[in-house]
Order: structure tokens, then sequence, then C-alpha cells
């Protein structure tokens, strides 16, 4: 595989913006409005509703506008259970396909703390080796994407229990408000912020967040989130050169590898190898994309590996 050195110049983002708060801190009326600004009166925005149509209580009145105050224009996406990493993202493909260019995503919680999120799949797979493979995946195919995100987030009270040297024994130290999500879930993002019910709608410096000093200065602390911000973090994220096309090829390969390493037998992966159409795109990869064709086979040959490992391991407990 080769390199290619030029000199380092920005690119526009697709933002990854989150929110999060506990009931009552205005995360998703503060998403609205910030799409709002995002959007500019020229986009469209979409909102993917996990949480029964809670959202729909800012839409217009039948036959009304939105008017930008109280009530927005957006598209809606109903989003019931189960709330696997991959219908995530199959729901915001949804919304790019109807045209959005800002998209908010209520609640993203859900994906690790919901009816059939990664705590779900623990409980069939205690070493969390699966969801956090299938979490990984859906946050390498966020982080390529161009259209705008912005994540709510619920949040709880958190506290830890710290040894006192004094007393020997352990006090309950307040942690605050935390998102509830993967560990790292927050710090993935371009930026993010915690909000609090005592100032609904306002960024909480002392609550766990993300904000360079750009976005400190379009997020100042005890000021309610409005349109503007939304507007200028839009034009924060657009400072640049455009990015480069998203390369489909590499897309395909990407979900290609993914089925060849979720192959649970022999037979499974002896069945996506076999299949006309793979084995017709192998062959058109071997002769346009050597560098893809080059990891299609790394992977199938990592999965003959780990399947012949298994089955050395069940004969051995077995003899």
């Amino acid at each position: 595989m080769s390199f290619t050195v030029r000199p380092a110049v920005r690119e526009k983002i697709g933002l990854l913006f989150g929110i999060a708060g506990a009931s009552g801190s205005g995360k998703t009326f503060s998403a609205l409005m910030l799409a709002k600004g995002i959007a500019n009166g020229t986009g469209k925005i979409a909102v993917i509703d996990t949480e029964a149509g809670r959202a729909l209580h800012y839409a217009p009145k039948p036959g009304e506008k939105g008017d930008g105050i109280r009530t927005f224009d957006f598209l809606h996406i109903d989003f019931p259970p189960p709330f696997t990493p991959e219908r995530y993202i199959e729901a915001i493909r949804a919304a790019e396909g109807a045209g959005a260019t800002v998209i908010v995503i209520d609640s993203m919680s859900h994906e690790w703390d919901g009816e059939g999120g990664c705590a779900d799949m623990a409980d069939a797979d205690p070493s969390w080796k699966t969801p956090k493979k299938r979490h990984k995946r859906m946050m390498a195919r966020l982080i390529q994407t161009r259209t705008h995100l912005i994540f709510c987030l619920r949040a709880q009270e958190k506290v830890k229990f710290v040894k006192n040297p004094k007393t020997g024994k352990n006090d309950i130290v307040p942690m605050g408000f935390m998102p509830i999500c993967e560990k790292s879930f927050m710090f993935e993002l371009s930026g993010s912020m915690t909000m609090h019910p005592e100032s609904p709608g306002q960024p909480r410096y002392d609550l766990p967040h993300k904000l360079n000093d750009d976005l400190r200065g379009i997020f100042a602390e005890g000021d309610r989130v409005g349109p503007d911000a939304g507007k200028r973090l839009r034009l924060w994220a657009e400072s640049g050169e455009d990015r480069p096309p998203v390369d489909r090829v590499a897309e395909g390969v990407r979900e290609l590898i993914e089925r060849i390493q979720d192959a649970d037998s022999m037979a499974a992966l002896e069945a996506i190898t076999a299949d006309p159409e793979v084995m017709k795109r192998r062959e058109w990869l071997a002769q346009k994309r050597i560098d893809l064709a080059a990891r299609v086979t790394d992977a199938v040959n990592a999965a003959l590996d780990a399947l012949n490992s298994e089955e050395e391991t069940r004969q051995e407990d077995a003899a």
C-alpha cells in the first residue's frame, strides 16, 4: 500500500455534534434551534425519533408552517426498537435519501442502552466483543458522513465511591449528569455539551463537554442555544476545501469485508466467497482496484484462520 503526502489544507467537515441532558434540560429544542441555523433557510431538517414521536411536539399544526420559535419544519422518521447500531445507519441514510442536509437523532442513547441496543446484545455476549464491534462499525460510518448530524443523548446523575483516608470508609462523590452512551462516543464528535434542567438550553462547562476554542466562542456558557449558534457552527464546519467525493467502491468493499468477518462457520464463509456476484466483484477489483482486492483477500484469510482456530479448540475440548 502506498501513501500520499501533500501539504495539509483544512477541509469541510460533516458536523457530528452531541447535546446531552436529563429530562427538562432543553436538548431536543436546542438541537432543533441548531438545525434551523445550520439549514440556513435553504437546507432541509430531518428528525430521527426514537422517543415515540415526542419530537412532533415541536412540529407545526396541519396546514401551518413552523414559526422557528416554538415550532419547526422538519421531516420526521419514527424509529421504534430494536435500536441496533445498523438501524441507526439505515435511518440516517433514509433521511439523506429524502434530501435532509441536517439530521437530528433523538435519542442516540438508545443505541447503547435501549431495547435491542448494545447493552442488550451483551446479554448474549458477556465479553462485549459483538456489541463493541457493531458500535465501532457504526462510528466509522458516522465519521465519514457528509450530512450534518446532531445527536441528543439522555443523561443521568452518577456518583463514585472514593476511600476517605481519615475514616477508611468510602465517601459518595457526586459526578453530576453523565451522558448515556459508549464511554468515548461524545469525544469522537466534532463537539459536544451537556445541559442541566436548572438551566435548560444552556451549555454547562462544569459538565462533560468537548468544545475547542472556536466552539467556545460559538457556545458561550450561560447563553441559550439559538439558530445564530447553528449558523456559526455551519460556517465553522464549512470553512475549508470541499472534501473528495465518497468512494462508493470502497464503501461496498467495507460492507463485503464485514459480511466475511461475521461468517460464523466455514459453510457461511464459503456461501459468501462462492456467491457469483461476490466472485464477479473480486475479479473486477483485481483488475481495477488492486488495493481493495488485497483487503478482501486478507479478510478471507483472516476469517479462515479464525474459524480453523475455533475448530481446533473445539476438538481439543472434546478430547
